[in-house]
């Protein structure tokens, strides 16, 4: 620190959680292109950012001051693991076949649970656990690569499994925990983004292929609700349709009354429908980093807005009501995003294109009713 002293004129230091974050304007005689500042950078043993504003050159500099702590890998292994075999017997039960064989607890409720295991037909599930796995990964590294190249403590992720007789799919998806200070917009958007872009840029090929591997049908007698449907047992399930996956539709799949989607289709459309949910404008969802990043403050009227609308499609598929009430819980009742640590520091470039490119994205993969019986 004493060579920044001689560089730069320091007017806030602060510990937040495991880091120190130093903050200066530099010497008017110097730029951020000085060789002494340059060489001064690359020795700080952290991350920095440097911008100008009115008052000159703004640096911020951010490093950790505490051992990060050790990761329990044990549990992430285990959390893939059980989710690995919950969407695969999932992705089974959409191919008609049954890998538990079940049995119900007595009562109204008449609970089911495994008393028994059909290995052969767990392999039919893999055409939709595998790609769909790959996708919620590949958001969630996408978070936690750009985390830890922003020099962030950032666990690596976390799989929820769930049965398929409590969500049809067989998993609630996977997560990460932040456990450093967002230092101001560019590493919120940096991070924000990456999950989002990465997920998009998964689920496509794979909807792509899956809609070329799906048989167009005749149309049913009694009609139909949709143009897709997935079979879960006995059960038909229409699903809703996105202006992506209706492009994809017409490139790749054939004429025909109605498809029943392949169930690598039915992953890819999975893909795109969680890319979408992440990026609502709300709370500390992917969309509301994002929106913030690029907007500031501004982000919460249209948080507001979208709450308002969510609400509103809720009387046409009460799924919205349940997924409101979840955002809100986690936000503390709260559509608006929390400030950064900096928020005056400006997201320009090729970062506001990669944002706003986000915001393309939602509008392409957004379904406004997903699910019918």
């Amino acid at each position: 620190m004493a060579d920044w002293l001689s560089l730069f004129a320091v007017y806030r230091t602060v510990v937040i959680r495991d880091d120190e974050i130093v903050q200066g304007v530099l010497h008017p005689e110097l730029g951020p292109d000085h060789p002494v500042v340059r060489a001064a950078l690359e020795r700080w043993e952290g991350t920095h950012f440097v911008y100008p504003t009115e008052d000159g050159t703004e640096v911020t500099l951010v490093r950790p001051v505490a051992e990060r702590p050790r990761e329990r890998w044990w549990i992430h292994y285990l959390l893939g693991l059980t989710t690995f075999v919950t969407t695969t017997a999932a992705g089974a039960y959409f191919a008609g076949r049954q890998p538990f064989v079940l049995a119900f607890l007595p009562g109204p409720l008449a609970i089911p649970y495994p008393v028994g295991l059909a290995p052969a037909d767990f392999l039919p599930g893999l055409s939709f656990s595998v790609p769909l796995l790959v996708v919620l990964l590949g958001h969630e590294l996408g978070h936690y690569l750009v985390a830890r190249r922003h020099g962030m403590n950032v666990s690596p992720p976390f799989f929820i499994p769930a049965p398929h007789w409590i969500n049809l799919i067989g998993t609630f998806g996977a997560f990460i925990r932040l456990r450093s200070a967002v230092v101001n917009r560019i590493v919120l958007l940096d991070v924000g983004a990456a999950g989002p872009l990465v997920s998009f840029g998964l689920s496509v090929p794979v909807a792509a292929v899956g809609l070329a591997l799906t048989r167009p049908l005749p149309p049913l007698v009694d009609g139909e609700a949709a143009r897709y449907a997935i079979r879960f047992g006995n059960q038909l399930i229409w699903l809703g349709d996105s202006i992506l996956f209706g492009f994809l539709d017409r490139v790749f799949a054939g004429e025909g009354g109605f498809l029943l989607l392949h169930p690598l289709a039915f992953a890819g459309w999975i893909g795109l429908f969680v890319t979408a949910l992440n990026l609502f404008p709300l709370a500390q969802l992917d969309g509301g980093h994002i929106l913030y990043a690029l907007l500031g403050h501004r982000q919460r009227y249209l948080g507001a807005a979208f709450l308002a609308a969510l609400l509103a499609l809720g009387f046409f598929w009460w799924g919205w009501w349940l997924w409101a009430a979840l955002i809100l819980f986690l936000g503390k009742g709260r559509v608006r995003h929390p400030s950064v640590f900096d928020p005056e520091v400006p997201v320009v470039g090729v970062r506001r294109l990669w944002g706003w490119a986000c915001v393309a994205i939602f509008i392409l993969t957004f379904v406004a009713i997903p699910m019918r019986l």
